[in-house]
């Protein structure tokens, strides 16, 4: 299945109409940023970071995508972070809850509890379990001998 991409509009779908009519008059506030789409930004990195730090998923090429099974809690986790950043906006205890819940699916995916969904064009992560071993090759070369050079 293929990996998919959050958009403002996405957020929008996960608001209340009080949340999203403060939300509007913030992004006409300031016009240089969009407030929604910086925090998607970063909510989607933060789900990759969590997806990588398993060993036992692979990530998408694409650095805007995240799994379609995460798509709630990278919207959960988006309006938690709205609220953060714009304190007009106030979010209900169901929506803390619903916050709560997708970091506890985050944590679990990370710790190799539950995997996601492969992408079509996957790049494999570092497996944390497994060290890298490195060692000294034997020396050749003394000061008597030029072996090996």
């Amino acid at each position: 299945m293929d990996w998919i991409r959050i958009f403002p509009e996405d957020l929008e779908e996960a608001l209340n109409k009080p949340q999203l009519d403060t939300l509007k008059a913030e992004s006409l506030k300031s016009l240089k940023r969009d407030i929604s789409a910086d925090i998607i930004s970063t909510i989607v990195a933060r789900i990759r970071a969590e997806i990588a730090t398993s060993g036992l998923n692979a990530l998408d090429a694409d650095h805007s995508r995240i799994p379609p099974e995460l798509k709630d809690c990278a919207l959960r986790l988006a309006i938690e972070s709205l609220h953060l950043r714009v304190p007009a906006i106030e979010i209900s205890q169901m929506q803390a809850k619903h916050a709560d819940i997708a970091r506890e699916t985050l944590a679990r995916i990370s710790r190799g509890e539950l995997v996601v969904t492969r992408p079509r064009i996957g790049v494999k992560t570092a497996n944390p379990r497994k060290g890298v071993y490195s060692d000294a090759s034997k020396r050749n070369a003394t000061r008597k001998t030029m072996k090996g050079i």
